[in-house]
């Protein structure tokens, strides 16, 4: 049986291999071709992520149109996995687990996603098929407009000069790619993270010397020193590095080459 993601536009989906997988666009889906066969696994990768958006209709995407759409194929496969978000314990000090309660700063995006993950969970046996998975944030040259690393990535490869707020402070980070190969191989609920923080900064300063350009030429800092934001550091409870600080630069590096070396062949 074959794999269809859902979304073929997200950010996400772009880094799911080409063979094993058919790929539809999240917009005017056809739920009758879908559910007039068998899949191995469906991914879900559409949802309303604009979260810089005070006016997205989040609820109405990220909670009543998902959730019927659930209803309506989740029979036609294995396994149905669905996106949450780590986010739902940003204001957790320390490691984070799925035995802990969430515990966030509320914001229409995360709320959304909290009642999402509450009725799938919250009905065992209706959505006993469903992998709920909990990816912590991530970045990729397909980031939206609107976003601070869909900022870098178009100051890195227009070469533009951008103007950005504090990013002095230490977060669980992942590259898309990771996130993919883990939706792959996982078979139950998780939350999807490296179990370590990097300093934003010093990513973003490592992102533009990988590419040869100098940090300071192209970004102008500003931060007001009398408010900056306290940012509870929280990260995925894990022992071992399960994705090493090395491995997102590499990634991330990887995919502004390709993005280069694509539109030098267009």
């Amino acid at each position: 049986m074959k794999n269809l993601v859902i979304g073929n536009t997200s950010q996400l989906a772009r880094y799911f291999p080409r063979e094993g997988n058919d790929f539809i666009s999240s917009r005017n889906i056809d739920v009758g071709k879908i559910t007039s066969r068998k899949w191995n696994r469906i991914y879900l990768c559409s949802a309303e992520q604009r979260t810089f958006m005070k006016t997205a209709g989040f609820e109405d995407y990220n909670v009543k149109t998902t959730i019927g759409l659930i209803d309506q194929i989740k029979d036609s496969c294995e396994n149905l996995i669905v996106y949450s978000t780590a986010e739902l314990w940003n204001k957790v000090h320390g490691e984070i687990n799925l035995s802990m309660d969430h515990k966030f700063n509320p914001s229409p995006y995360i709320v959304s996603k909290k009642k999402m993950t509450d009725i799938l969970t919250g009905n065992r046996e209706k959505y006993s098929n469903v992998i709920i998975l909990y990816p912590f944030n991530f970045n990729s040259t397909h980031r939206s407009p609107g976003f601070l690393f869909a900022k870098i990535f178009d100051s890195i490869l227009n070469k533009k000069k951008i103007q950005i707020g504090n990013t002095y402070f230490y977060r669980e980070l992942l590259h898309p790619s990771y996130v993919a190969k883990k939706s792959i191989e996982l078979k139950e609920h998780t939350i999807i993270g490296s179990g370590r923080t990097i300093f934003v900064n010093d990513f973003i300063r490592h992102l533009y010397q990988e590419m040869g350009m100098e940090y300071e030429e192209y970004v102008t800092e500003n931060i007001d020193n009398t408010r900056r934001q306290e940012r509870d550091i929280y990260f995925l409870d894990s022992k071992v590095c399960l994705y090493s600080y090395s491995e997102l630069l590499s990634d991330t590096v990887n995919d502004m080459k390709r993005r280069i070396s694509e539109r030098l062949n267009d």
